[in-house]
């Protein structure tokens, strides 16, 4: 049987660990060529090496900064140039932290807005102007979360980047749609990320409140998430556009 994504190729920002991870293992299984991209080079090249071993697809890795806009060009050149294209971009690189906005300087607010929501609009903008130069079609998906809808104390700044990170989906859809590019997103709540699973152990967050907030009864793993971005990136979801897609067990009812 032919594997899902044979011949496609596609690009992770922030692809070296969590949930990043876990997508670029998803495409690498589903027979993509996958590019990754984070600023930590000894991350990605971890990854990359654990992916090809798992799965026997050799991954790219290139070092960058999704808050530079010359990085993500840099980004698609270098995809293009070694691996012939680019199909699908998914903007999973973010910025986050816990801090009260009472605390949050310009500094800390511009680098939240960089990375989070200015960050896939530079990485969308470089593979939309190749795929329309090259009259090619394509996928974008931008990973989002729940917050964006949900403010909570301490995450005022994370959640405004994802809410105009949703908007910015709309406006991609709306925009680019006639010239074949597809655009949505995903909005995972609660993840089994290292952060989060150190955050459990520590008691940082009570694992006990949070799973009594989600009708699932668990915490999503990375593959939960991964596989509802394959779907939108799929020939399945075709005829879905611009939508913000909840990936958190019921957590955000």
């Amino acid at each position: 049987m032919p594997l899902e994504f044979d011949g496609k190729v596609a690009v992770v920002t922030g692809g070296g660990a969590g949930i990043g991870f876990a997508i670029v293992r998803a495409f690498a299984r589903e027979g993509a060529r996958v590019a990754i991209a984070g600023r930590t080079e000894a991350t990605l090249t971890h990854a990359a090496r654990a992916i090809e071993e798992e799965c026997g697809r050799s991954v790219l890795a290139v070092p960058a900064d999704v808050a530079e806009a010359a990085d993500c060009e840099r980004l698609v050149a270098t995809t293009v140039d070694k691996l012939g294209a680019v199909d699908i971009l998914v903007n999973n690189a973010a910025r986050f932290a816990v801090l009260p906005l009472i605390d949050a300087d310009a500094a800390e607010a511009a680098r939240f807005f960089a990375v989070n929501a200015i960050g896939p609009l530079n990485a969308a903008r470089a593979f939309a102007r190749w795929a329309v130069d090259h009259r090619r079609g394509g996928a974008i998906v931008n990973v989002s979360s729940i917050a964006a809808g949900r403010p909570a104390p301490g995450l005022g700044l994370y959640s405004a980047t994802k809410a105009a990170l949703d908007s910015l989906t709309r406006t991609m859809a709306v925009e680019w749609a006639g010239k074949g590019l597809r655009v949505n997103a995903v909005a995972p709540g609660h993840v089994a990320t290292a952060g989060v699973l150190q955050d459990l152990k520590t008691g940082r967050l009570d694992e006990k409140a949070v799973l009594a907030r989600i009708p699932a009864g668990r915490i999503a793993d990375g593959d939960d998430i991964a596989d509802a971005v394959l779907f939108l990136c799929s020939d399945r979801a075709r005829h879905i556009l611009g939508q913000v897609l909840s990936v958190d067990g019921g957590e955000s009812f």
